[in-house]
């Protein structure tokens, strides 16, 4: 006796489960895409879970639902070395000059009518404000930002705001996710970079080199980003810790160039 062909409820629920699982797994890679930009444990999270996914199917003899989960693997596996290797692009090394070998003279002694120019006239490394200086700080302290809830610190104070309009400069959305300003769009990760001190000099070398940057990242404690206000000024984030429900406190320093 021929073997019957499967009646179509079964086919549909075959290609329904089929369906199901390849959109779970689109689903978990959308979702991981915006965490694995932002802190690389997410990275070695993901790769662990669907190796076990993969493994696991494997031996339920799931062929087709192994395979699309050995393809994300794959994927995931490769996304996580390139942003590794972003992360790991050395800063420009500050340039060096050799002293002259030969003999040197010392300089005379101005006169006692000669002006004399204060070092600290060109404004500190770090964008402090500096006797004299050109670069000033516009705002630095911490601030609380609640979920759904933006802050505008261009005057010097931090003005709360609840929807992201033209005028915010970084807005906390559901899901610890942070937005910078609407008009620049631009957080560079300084993660990894060093402490606030120097903090200025290193986001003006990301924006003059044009590096990598998201207009918004899932964030958490510990995690140091550059970014611009509404205004044009640069600045720079760290955050400090969770607070309340789906909020954060960060502290922002913002300079005026």
């Amino acid at each position: 006796m021929e073997n019957e062909a499967p009646a179509p409820a079964t086919r549909l629920k075959e290609h329904s489960g089929v369906a199901a699982n390849l959109f779970s797994a689109v689903a978990g890679l959308v979702a991981l895409v915006q965490a694995v930009r932002s802190d690389p444990l997410w990275i070695v999270l993901g790769l662990v879970a669907l190796a076990a996914l993969t493994a696991y199917k494997l031996w339920r003899r799931r062929w087709r639902t192994a395979g699309l989960a050995a393809v994300a693997l794959l994927v995931l596996g490769v996304a996580g070395w390139a942003l590794n290797q972003d992360r790991r692009d050395p800063a420009p090394a500050a340039a060096t000059t050799t002293p002259p070998s030969g003999p040197t003279t010392a300089p005379a002694a101005p006169g006692p009518t000669a002006a004399t120019t204060p070092a600290a006239s060109t404004g500190a490394l770090d964008g402090s404000p500096t006797a004299g200086g050109a670069a000033t700080v516009v705002f630095s302290d911490v601030v609380q930002l609640d979920k759904k809830t933006g802050v505008d610190v261009d005057g010097g104070r931090p003005v709360k705001r609840y929807a992201q309009d033209a005028t915010v400069d970084l807005y906390l959305d559901w899901g610890y996710i942070l937005y910078s300003s609407a008009r620049h769009s631009a957080m560079y990760d300084d993660t990894y970079a060093g402490p606030e001190e120097g903090a200025a000099a290193r986001c003006a070398t990301y924006r003059e080199a044009r590096r990598t940057s998201a207009p918004h990242h899932y964030v958490g404690s510990g995690q140091q980003y550059c970014f611009t206000t509404s205004e044009g000024h640069p600045g720079w984030l760290q955050v400090v810790n969770q607070a309340g429900d789906g909020g954060a406190l960060v502290k922002v320093t913002v300079w005026r160039e």
